[in-house]
């Protein structure tokens, strides 16, 4: 396991120290104790995405895995619209791929107007703690409950 110092390493361009360190106490809080300093920095890390080593490949997931992956947008896919029993709905697929193969990001509802405002063909973006299903279409990832879906600036470790 890395050090405090290597896991703020990893943050430094989104934290102050003085912050990173607030964090971790924040944290201890909301765990009342139960984990050490430096597990609670790895959680910290994986948060924002910067565990390297737990960004998978697309090729690798599968439905049930809550993952971190990254690729590039080769679809923005379109808007559509549906009803279900609790009123009407927005969906749009992203198609991101890595190299190793290709995925649908989905944004549902609200989340739908990110696509046209702030997503290009060609930009990286990044799905940290998604959910994979297959609902018979292929392998697809959302943000889920704890997930968060990013751009990744070239110019950042991110």
């Amino acid at each position: 396991m890395c050090t405090l110092d290597e896991f703020y390493q990893l943050v430094s361009d989104l934290y102050s120290e003085d912050e990173f360190k607030k964090e971790i106490e924040r944290k201890k809080k909301e765990f009342d104790h139960f984990f050490d300093e430096e597990t609670l920095a790895h959680l910290i890390v994986a948060e924002e995405g910067r565990n390297e080593s737990a960004i998978y490949d697309i090729v690798e997931v599968k439905p049930g895995d809550e993952a971190t992956i990254q690729g590039e947008i080769i679809d923005l896919g379109s808007l559509r619209t549906f009803q279900n029993d609790k009123g009407e709905g927005r969906v749009r697929n992203v198609r991101i791929d890595d190299g190793t193969g290709t995925i649908k990001v989905v944004f549902w509802n609200e989340d739908t107007e990110r696509v046209e405002e702030e997503f290009d063909v060609g930009e990286e973006i990044k799905v940290i703690n998604g959910y994979v299903q297959d609902r018979g279409y292929g392998k697809q990832i959302s943000g889920g409950k704890w997930g968060e879906i990013r751009i990744v600036e070239k110019n950042k470790k991110d």
